[in-house]
């Protein structure tokens, strides 16, 4: 099959921004969420479509939330991201959020005491972060895109404390199919750490770089329709 000329102009663009990225590499670590036992059940198969990574960025540690999407389900959006903390994140540092997201994405929040869908007693809410879009899904992270949200915080401390579990982050997700929502939770097993950004992300920047491109794509021929 032959590629249109602008598919292999992305491709090379999502190429490009990899190898720059090589060298200005910074320690990151890669996690993924998993199912919240005893929960809703709806959402279970989409799990694996959600990640994050933790990055030391020189006093800030930059979680960075992605959703891979997932073609049965590609309506499905981040609305919300949760932190149940034990004293890794610093108290006393207002949290940045809209850190070099990727896509149209926007998300208001700080500390916080909201309460984490399915989250019991499990999770006690310290930080919460919201999409600025009430109900909708305009500014939500939706396939192909991504969300940081940095803290003045230790690396090394943050990662450990995700590693023990002490340290917890939750989602809230919308749209997924028949119009349901379920919640998930970050998961300490499975994690790579202190892997060079470069490689850590490669996967889930051209995942990004791809979601963003199609989309964009399929709405240019929508237009044209």
């Amino acid at each position: 099959m032959k590629f249109p000329l602008n598919l292999v102009k992305s491709l090379l663009a999502v190429a490009s921004v990899a190898a720059v990225s090589a060298v200005s590499a910074a320690p990151a670590s890669a996690f993924n969420f998993s199912n919240i036992a005893s929960g809703d059940t709806v959402g279970d198969a989409y799990a694996n479509n959600f990640g994050f990574t933790l990055e030391d960025q020189g006093g800030l540690a930059v979680f960075n939330i992605f959703n891979f999407g997932n073609s049965s389900a590609n309506s499905m959006f981040i609305a919300g991201v949760f932190f149940d903390d034990n004293g890794s994140l610093s108290s006393s540092s207002t949290p940045w959020a809209n850190v070099n997201n990727v896509g149209e994405v926007a998300f208001t929040g700080g500390a916080s005491n909201a309460q984490f869908p399915q989250g019991g007693n499990n999770f006690s809410t310290d930080y919460a972060f919201f999409s600025n879009n009430g109900a909708g899904n305009a500014f939500g992270i939706q396939a192909g895109e991504k969300l940081g949200l940095a803290f003045a915080a230790n690396y090394n401390n943050v990662l450990t404390a995700l590693n023990d579990g002490s340290l917890k982050i939750g989602l809230h997700v919308q749209a997924l199919p028949n119009g349901a929502s379920d919640s998930y939770i970050s998961s300490n097993s499975g994690n790579t750490e202190n892997t060079p950004e470069p490689l850590t992300m490669l996967a889930a920047g051209a995942a990004v770089g791809f979601g963003t491109m199609f989309k964009k794509q399929r709405a240019q021929a929508q237009k044209a329709e």
